[in-house]
């Protein structure tokens, strides 16, 4: 029997028709009303929304862009909030069942509101880069048409009470395969796509059934092929593609950088690690199986290296794995060495891997070297290591032979002396405006001359790693501080200034309080410092950068992020951070003008700061050529050696 004739057989009856009619009118009124208004409710947070996701889109900023359209959509009242890109495939979706508080289920069967899905165009200038789509959660809508509905009811609920009854039984006997459908449809909105096997007696609704079994096939055929796009996206120009690490022209970028510049790395080193006999692997398991362990390891690397924020972890190719460690001493270099080394060896046994000889690392400690060198001591002791057998590591010790070697109660000594007799020294440098080259501010750095080695200075990337491990790193910034403060107040420093202060300064609730003491003794320079904290350190601190911001703010002091940029850190904590400047790390800029991905980064970088009311600042600009690049890219200033020399 068709769904006509048995429509046909339940609304029979001149009450029946009367009643139905009247509480059609009221209703397709009501509802019309509703759905206007869902529909305008929609448009509304498909514009703002749109607006608001424009930049991040264009930047293919997908982190920051989920996180926005999280926070939306975490709020309840929308159905469906859909971006697509420009051929009209979802990319980023969020969806919810349809849950109504209070309103029966016969009643939405009924009386279904469908709200209007509407869309924004986002455009970046003229250029066309996607659209969002929006539904709005129609509960507070059933609702009033239940109010309404109940309203009508009450008039004619003596006469037609049993012609209602008999209208609900038939009427719940009959949409009953429908239910099965709207399952299937919620969870085709969740990303899964069962198939109903049961089929309804109903003519029509049998082929509504096998529609949507046909369409839920569908769906997952263009779903996946949607995903695997968006994963080649995401691994597009610094991420491996297998592990999501930093690939190997990312970790070269940040290698010759750091490597180039002994006030970015003073100590530290390079370690290696290959996986052994993997080409062997992949032949007998396959390359799914490989790809596997190349991810596993990288995984377990990172675990290793949680305590290492600063350190650049990358898969370089096949079985090669690489981390710069950045300003640590060689016995913790072996020891991170080892501690990589053990993570990635458990995997014996968590992948039941065919032999326990998982892999081989080989480190070398940075002396010096240019990235080429360092490479090379690593690869060097990386073969030593599997030359002595099984699972072995090797670090090698060469160092600088001008260069002592201090335990850490020796170097707590040196920093206690230093600071007694107040030896350190201050060399600052300029930072230029790209517009004009107007000088913006200068940036100053901590020098101490060594004691045991007449003549040498210790650097800040070699002395505050020592202080931090010490607990005197907060001591010193606050040396630093008292001496800029000073110097704002005589008139050594024309201008603004920024000072470089270390993590532990910014989870310090006695910092910030002595601080804010601090630079109110000097009202006439408070709005001519900043403060700069690393972004590895910074991030995940992110409230407590914004409650120094809160405290000095108001004070005129501004706040910096330092080396943005380095990490795969999502933008959606800048919002929040309420710093005032973003500096750009070095390896975005050196050769920046050869480097399209690089120039990329930048520009979006550029238009997320300012759209926050933020200063991009690019560090280490070395030639001409980049300077140039960078004034094109709408970055605010540069600091380097072809700006102007450390004085």
């Amino acid at each position: 029997m068709t769904l006509s004739r048995q429509l046909i057989l339940l609304i029979a009856g001149l009450v029946f028709v009367l009643f139905a009619g009247t509480l059609a009118i009221s209703i397709q009124n009501t509802r019309g009303y509703l759905e206007s208004q869902l529909g305008s409710h929609a448009q509304d947070a498909a514009t703002s929304l749109g607006l608001s996701a424009t930049s991040h889109v264009d930047s293919g900023d997908q982190a920051m862009v989920t996180a926005m359209l999280n926070a939306m959509f975490h709020r309840g009242d929308y159905l469906k909030i859909r971006f697509e890109n420009l051929d009209g495939e979802a990319w980023i979706e969020r969806s919810a069942d349809l849950q109504l508080a209070g309103v029966p289920i016969w009643f939405h069967n009924a009386f279904p509101l469908h709200p209007p899905e509407r869309s924004a165009t986002m455009m970046s200038g003229w250029r066309q880069v996607g659209k969002v789509v929006v539904v709005s959660h129609p509960g507070l809508a059933y609702e009033q048409l239940w109010q309404t509905a109940n309203q009508t009811l009450k008039l004619f609920l003596i006469g037609v009470s049993i012609a209602i009854l008999a209208g609900l039984i038939g009427l719940r006997l009959l949409l009953r395969p429908l239910k099965d459908v709207e399952a299937q449809a919620a969870a085709i909105c969740n990303r899964e796509f069962p198939v109903v096997k049961r089929r309804p007696f109903t003519l029509e609704l049998r082929r509504v059934v096998e529609a949507m079994n046909r369409l839920s096939e569908k769906v997952s055929r263009m779903l996946a092929e949607s995903e695997a796009r968006a994963a080649d996206m995401r691994r597009q120009a610094y991420q491996d593609p297998v592990t999501g690490l930093a690939n190997r022209r990312q970790f070269m970028d940040v290698l010759e950088h750091r490597t180039s510049d002994r006030d970015v790395l003073g100590s530290g080193g390079l370690l290696l690690l290959q996986l052994r006999e993997f080409k062997a692997f992949n032949q007998e398991y396959g390359y799914p199986a490989g790809d596997r362990l190349l991810e596993q390891a990288g995984k377990a690397m990172m675990r290793a290296l949680v305590d290492e924020p600063g350190s650049t972890l990358a898969h370089l190719a096949g079985a090669d794995f690489a981390v710069l460690v950045e300003n640590v001493d060689r016995p913790r270099l072996l020891a991170l060495g080892e501690k990589i080394h053990a993570a990635v060896a458990a995997l014996y046994g968590q992948l039941e891997l065919p032999s326990p000889d998982v892999a081989h690392v080989g480190g070398a400690g940075f002396c010096g070297q240019d990235a080429s060198g360092l490479l090379a001591d690593a690869d060097t002791a990386l073969r030593d290591a599997q030359c002595q057998g099984a699972n072995a590591v090797v670090v090698n010790s060469r160092q600088d032979a001008d260069v002592p070697v201090r335990s850490s109660s020796e170097w707590r000594a040196l920093i206690d002396a230093a600071l007694a007799e107040r030896r350190f020294s201050l060399v600052r440098q300029s930072v230029f405006a790209c517009r004009d080259r107007a000088e913006l501010h200068q940036e100053v750095y901590l020098r101490m001359p060594d004691p045991d080695s007449p003549g040498r200075i210790i650097a800040a990337a070699a002395l505050m790693p020592m202080a931090e491990s010490t607990g005197l790193a907060a001591a010193i910034d606050r040396s630093v501080i008292e001496t800029v403060m000073a110097g704002l107040d005589a008139g050594d420093y024309p201008g603004t200034v920024a000072v470089n202060l270390s993590p532990s300064s910014l989870v310090d609730d006695e910092m910030l309080k002595w601080l804010a003491e601090t630079v109110t003794r000097h009202p006439a320079s408070l709005d001519r410092l900043i403060l700069e904290f690393p972004e590895y350190g910074a991030a995940p601190h992110v409230d407590r950068l914004a409650a120094w911001a809160e405290r000095l703010a108001p004070m005129g002091v501004r706040l910096s992020l330092d080396h943005f940029g380095k990490g795969f850190t999502a933008f959606a904590y800048l919002r929040k951070a309420k710093v005032d400047m973003l500096k750009i790390d070095g390896s975005f800029v050196r050769q920046l003008h050869q480097h399209e991905d690089n120039q990329f980064f930048l520009r979006s970088i550029a238009e997320i700061a300012h759209g926050l009311d933020m200063q991009v600042i690019a560090e280490s600009v070395e030639t001409q050529e980049d300077w140039q690049a960078l004034s094109e890219l709408g970055i605010d200033g540069g600091r380097g050696y072809w700006l102007s020399m450390p004085e």
